[in-house]
């Protein structure tokens, strides 16, 4: 059977171009009511634009399907309260929440990483997609199969000039194994992709043109859209993932910890002698939380002194 979402409320930020426009269509085509919210800025996070939001409702409404668009900025609490309380006007409430909105800055080396910008992102990708869950959630436990999808980025595992933009898109990675353990008891399940796409915000990563030529052809916004459409839908039971999605490939992306190496009392000329026991992948485990890491280096830990 096809999977819909006839009578789900859709908020998507981020959602005027690119990643978030095309998971806009997608959800309004199967039948959701989608909040479109975008701020219309450049790239850089600079400037406004309603036209962005609106051109994609018009888009959805030509079609027959239902959507508003709303222009809060949610690089603030006012902004994300604002876009949960338009949406519960609109439409009653909140089952589904996608987070897109994002900013990005090129070429920081780190002598230059200036407080303001750094802020300007962790604000919007962080704070921002933190504050917006949290207006949220209680229409999402109200939904009883509430779906969280957050927009992180291969950026955080290292890109060249780019610290502030991965320390925001790791602090999601972050949010969204924390947010699912709250969210297991009430039936929200909270997910995280890292989407391959040729939007604004890749543009400049390469001097090649070549390669951008051929990203551009094989990396449309579009083909991400269905691993998001998966994670928001009510029979999606996997929380707490990440989610590497595009160029018609998906893949997940894990966090492991190695079997390691334990010996109570031990130097750091010892740590150096077993770095490769320490570092050997086989047998490695991908904790379900932190608790559980925790977890791992507890087991058959030796009494302490004088217990």
């Amino acid at each position: 059977m096809d999977m819909r979402f006839d009578g789900k409320v859709a908020v998507i930020t981020g959602a005027g171009r690119g990643l978030g426009r095309s998971e806009a269509l997608l959800l309004a085509g199967r039948g959701a009511r989608v909040v479109v919210n975008d701020l219309g800025v450049e790239r850089d996070g600079h400037g406004r634009s309603t036209a962005p939001a609106q051109m994609v409702v018009d888009k959805i409404v030509s079609a027959g399907g239902i959507a508003i668009a709303n222009g809060a900025d949610v690089a603030t609490e006012a902004g994300v309260r604002a876009l949960i309380s338009d949406a519960v006007q609109a439409f009653g409430g909140v089952d589904i929440l996608v987070c897109n909105a994002g900013i990005i800055t090129h070429n920081i080396e780190p002598p230059n990483i200036q407080w303001a910008e750094l802020q300007r992102l962790l604000d919007l990708m962080v704070s921002g997609y933190a504050m917006t869950i949290s207006a949220a959630w209680p229409h999402l436990m109200a939904s009883q199969a509430g779906r969280v999808v957050l927009t992180s980025s291969t950026g955080m595992l290292g890109l060249r000039g780019a610290a502030p933009y991965g320390a925001a898109k790791g602090g999601v990675f972050g949010l969204t194994r924390c947010l699912a353990v709250d969210g297991e008891p009430h039936g929200i399940k909270v997910n995280a992709i890292c989407p391959l796409g040729m939007t604004r915000l890749f543009e400049g990563f390469s001097d090649d043109a070549g390669f951008n030529a051929r990203f551009s052809k094989n990396a449309k916004p579009e083909y991400v859209a269905p691993t998001v459409g998966y994670l928001s839908h009510e029979e999606c039971e996997p929380t707490g993932r990440l989610f590497l999605t595009g160029v018609g490939s998906v893949s997940e992306l894990f966090v492991g910890s190695t079997p390691g190496w334990r010996q109570v009392d031990h130097e750091i000329e010892d740590v150096r002698a077993n770095f490769a026991a320490i570092t050997n992948t086989e047998g490695f485990v991908t904790p379900a939380t932190g608790l559980a890491a925790g977890a791992a280096l507890l087991r058959d830990m030796p009494a302490l002194p004088g217990r």
